[in-house]
């Protein structure tokens, strides 16, 4: 009888040995699997659809600006800078001859360089004047005079010419427009993702936006005039300016 009571206490200790085994089985993965939960759970992507959608509304502008400038030279600085003064003067003046108004008139850049003569053979260089550059920023608010008022300043002693850049006065309108229909071509394009992945966009989690206001121009920058100025019209051409809305949102799903 001492034997079969030492098998059957056997028997009972490798039973035991196994359920031991067993459970420890099950809980080194339940505690495998809890470790990973949490890293799945804080993932910023887990959970989410991202989409981009672009705008585009275009109109007519109805204002521009344009920069004109007076570049003179001189042996003195005085010299340079009253030939500079009175031609600048004379441009000033016959703008608001034309209309202008003062705000619209504004100072963009003056400037005294000067002028050198180098010398390749020996590296010397002697100084034989001065340059004065100002430049006079025009805000147009009626296209209609836009043409004529470069014309006038041309006549009036201007040899340097940039613009003119077409604009909005007030581009808020198209703005929201833009945004609207930048939004509902994000919705309905997470609405096909959505459905073709068999999920559906639950929430907006979040919203970026930004509006642009390209400008268009005409004309080129222009150093130089010469006498068909004076009998030719400037034409002027304002075609279209677009306001573009871009959006990214981020849906829950």
């Amino acid at each position: 009888m001492p034997g079969k009571d030492v098998a059957t206490m056997q028997r009972a200790y490798t039973t035991w040995r196994r359920t031991v085994t067993v459970a420890l089985g099950v809980l080194l993965v339940l505690g495998a699997l809890g470790a990973a939960a949490p890293a799945y759970a804080q993932s910023d992507e887990a959970g989410t659809l991202v989409v981009s959608a672009r705008a585009e509304i275009k109109a007519e502008p109805d204002m521009a600006v344009f920069t004109v400038g007076v570049e003179t030279r001189g042996e003195t600085v005085e010299e340079a800078r009253a030939a500079n003064a009175e031609a600048m003067q004379a441009i000033h003046a016959r703008l608001l001859a034309l209309g202008a108004d003062e705000r619209d008139l504004k100072t963009r850049n003056l400037r005294i360089n000067a002028e050198w003569h180098y010398n390749p053979n020996d590296g010397t260089r002697t100084l034989i004047g001065y340059v004065v550059s100002h430049s006079l920023e025009v805000t147009v608010r009626d296209l209609a005079v836009l043409g004529p008022w470069i014309d006038a300043a041309v006549k009036a002693g201007a040899n340097q010419l940039s613009g003119p850049v077409f604009g909005l006065s007030n581009s808020e309108e198209l703005e929201m427009m833009a945004l609207t229909e930048a939004v509902r071509k994000a919705r309905a394009k997470a609405d096909t993702i959505a459905r073709a992945a068999g999920v559906f966009p639950r929430r907006v989690v979040s919203i970026h936006e930004s509006v642009s206001t390209p400008v268009g121009g005409a004309l080129q920058a222009r150093a130089a005039f010469d006498a068909v100025a004076e009998v030719v019209s400037t034409p002027v051409a304002p075609g279209e300016v677009s306001v573009t809305a871009t959006v990214t949102i981020t849906f829950e799903i």
